[in-house]
């Protein structure tokens, strides 16, 4: 049966091909020989959003954002996950952030657990240091908000967010590490507000970026972090206190971003967070027209338990730093000295790469 509508719309075509002509036939002709799409266009991207903090915002005494530096806990680049600090209360109820189904639950160098959740193909979290409730496993469905486990108490409460099609820019050698740091976003940013200003309110950093950062490399220059010669890009990205102990990185205090660190795993020089003295020499300015350097390392200390405020002591050591080419740095560490006087390498000197 003819459709009206259709002998309509045909009728108006022949009637605006007589008033403009052979170029409005053809016009005309395609309009009518090609279908209209509504309803078809691309849809946008979704963007990762989540929807419930992990713990009752009344649990949270403070955040530590993306960035933290703890070099004898396994730390000594700059964590790819916030921290939420509970005071270590066991048993407080722990909740998913967003809907999901569980990829991972991992177990913690504490005798807890990380639990994985995949929220779509690009986005996933994760939130670890948690004891999973009874018959929670691999390729359960959580609801946003449903209780999935209960604090340990043994640590403060990670969180972190990966989304595939958010890339950090700030490794020279990205291969070296995880995907879960390569493509690593603040959980933070992700929620709405008015929970999104609360729990920034809770944020221990002094500045006006409540999120963090981790990647500082730059190309050709001692910032950014650095590996032992000779450990593979296979092994890098491994979890362990013996890669851990190769680490060695030039950044930034996570609570005040103003202050450069170095960060020690333990083979260059004792296991630590170290701050540079003032006067020391800035790594993101060092590079190979820069010859051998001397940074003087102090150990910073909190001015009380409950505030994120360090200040500087005393030197406790100079770390020999020579970049030999633009991805070769060679370091050793000298004990209790003040940097006066004449200093070279010794034996004992390590070579790192990136």
């Amino acid at each position: 049966m003819n459709n009206p509508k259709a002998m309509v719309t045909r009728v108006r075509i022949w009637q605006t091909c007589c008033r403009r002509g052979l170029l409005g036939m053809l016009f005309a002709f395609l309009a009518c020989a090609c279908p209209r799409t509504e309803g078809t266009v691309s849809p946008a991207k979704i963007e990762p959003r989540l929807e419930v903090c992990p713990l009752n915002l009344v649990e949270i005494r403070s955040i530590i954002p993306l960035g933290n530096l703890n070099p004898r806990g396994g730390h000594v680049f700059p964590t790819d996950h916030i921290y939420l600090d509970y005071s270590h209360q066991e048993s407080l109820p722990v909740r998913a952030a967003a809907s999901g189904r569980i990829f991972a639950i991992r177990e913690q160098i504490r005798d807890d657990f990380k639990i994985e959740v995949q929220v779509n193909e690009r986005f996933s979290y994760y939130i670890a240091h948690v004891l999973p409730v009874k018959g929670l496993g691999v390729g359960s469905a959580v609801k946003s908000g449903e209780v999935i486990g209960y604090t340990s108490g043994r640590s403060l409460l990670d969180f972190g967010c990966v989304d595939s099609e958010m890339t950090l820019k700030g490794f020279v050698n990205p291969d070296r590490y995880p995907l879960s740091t390569v493509h690593c976003v603040s959980p933070l940013k992700l929620y709405d507000d008015p929970l999104r200003s609360q729990l920034y309110s809770k944020v221990l950093r002094d500045s006006a970026d409540k999120d963090g950062r981790i990647d500082y490399d730059i190309a050709g220059r001692l910032v950014g972090n650095w590996f032992l010669e000779g450990l593979s890009v296979a092994e890098s990205s491994r979890g362990s206190p013996a890669t851990w102990a190769k680490q060695l990185a030039f950044a930034y205090d996570v609570h005040e971003p103003n202050a450069r660190c170095v960060s020690i795993g333990g083979t260059a020089a004792p296991a630590g967070l170290y701050w540079l003295s003032a006067d020391s020499p800035d790594p993101a300015k060092i590079n190979m027209k820069s010859g051998l350097v001397k940074l003087i390392l102090t150990d910073p200390m909190p001015q009380d338990a409950d505030s994120s405020h360090r200040k500087p002591t005393s030197a406790v050591g100079v770390l020999l730093a020579q970049m030999l080419t633009p991805s070769r740095v060679k370091v050793e560490f000298f004990p209790s000295q003040s940097g006066e006087g004449t200093m070279g390498f010794t034996e004992s000197a390590r070579i790192y790469e990136r």
